[in-house]
């Protein structure tokens, strides 16, 4: 028996291939997920043969574990993907140590909520195409929402305060000259982290703008700073740092700065933006080129305003 496949049902579906406590199948007539050992009024072997009754997708322990092996292997915040990496490898209590590593960064734990959600419909929906294909149908191409990495919802973003936002980018940015000195190492190290922090001391904080990012509860999570120009060239402003909380790397959030950012300095009648760092991560020049900036000898400049 032919019948329409909803949201309602997939959601109702997966629920049941979760429940590990009994094997369900499918009850076309009710639109509704039924356990097979429910079904009194069918002899052992009836129930899948009756036409209104479907098998639900097959899944088990080692669906789940290998979803979470697929999800550990797209965090990019080395911290967290190494710790879930390592709770895979134990095997002893793994599902649970899992959930327990995912409690403790909220943001990453429903980035894989919404990953595992992904997977299973994409499961249930390949399920449904195998029985369009017996009704003699064709197959669907089912246009749910997909897994998307920087959830908006679970962030803010707003303009920079001085009194607000100063000592958590201050804060934020020894932390990341600590970071540089592991990286590097020797005195080297040292004399990168110094003119690091240089950037975050000597300006007068009426020159800073720029853009915050913080989680719903309000932690730092990424900032976008511009440094004013001379009277000269009042409606220039050059970049003087954008940086992530190494826990919120990899979502995006970098990508969103720039954006905002740029829309924000229009928004003010800023005609330039410019970038005369020496020294810029090998990541942000992808990013970069697709927000439009021109590389000017060692410089990265974006006009503003159309020629």
């Amino acid at each position: 028996m032919a019948f329409e496949l909803t949201k309602s049902i997939i959601d109702d579906i997966i629920f049941s291939m979760e429940d590990q406590n009994a094997d369900f199948v499918f009850d076309a007539k009710n639109l509704c997920a039924v356990p097979l050992d429910s079904l009194e009024e069918f002899e052992d072997g009836d129930a899948e043969e009756n036409e209104n009754l479907y098998p639900l997708p097959a899944w088990n322990s080692d669906d789940g574990f290998e979803i979470m092996e697929k999800f550990a292997e797209t965090v990019r915040v080395p911290k967290v993907r190494n710790e879930l990496q390592q709770v895979l490898a134990n095997g002893r209590g793994v599902f649970r140590n899992f959930k327990n590593v995912l409690k403790q960064y909220p943001h990453i734990e429903k980035r894989f909520h919404a990953f595992k959600e992904s997977e299973m419909r994409a499961i249930v929906v390949e399920w449904y195409n195998s029985l369009r294909e017996s009704w003699g149908l064709e197959k669907l191409n089912q246009d749910f929402e997909e897994y998307n990495e920087l959830t908006q919802e679970d962030f803010e973003f707003h303009p920079y305060n001085h009194q607000k936002d100063n000592d958590c980018i201050v804060n934020e940015a020894k932390i990341i000259a600590e970071e540089i000195k592991s990286e590097f190492g020797g005195n080297t190290a040292k004399a990168i982290a110094h003119f690091w922090l240089r950037k975050f001391n000597y300006e007068p904080h009426s020159d800073i703008d720029g853009i915050i990012c913080r989680t719903l509860s309000e932690e730092f999570a990424g900032c976008i700073l511009f440094s004013k120009c001379e009277s000269f060239a009042e409606k220039v402003v050059a970049l003087t740092a954008v940086f992530v909380n190494q826990n919120y790397r990899g979502l995006g959030i970098t990508r969103e700065l720039f954006s905002r950012g740029i829309s924000y300095l229009k928004e003010q009648g800023i005609q330039s933006f410019i970038i005369v760092d020496s020294v810029l991560p090998d990541y942000l020049e992808p990013l970069l080129a697709r927000c439009g900036f021109e590389k000017k000898g060692s410089a990265y400049i974006l006009e503003l305003t159309d020629k």
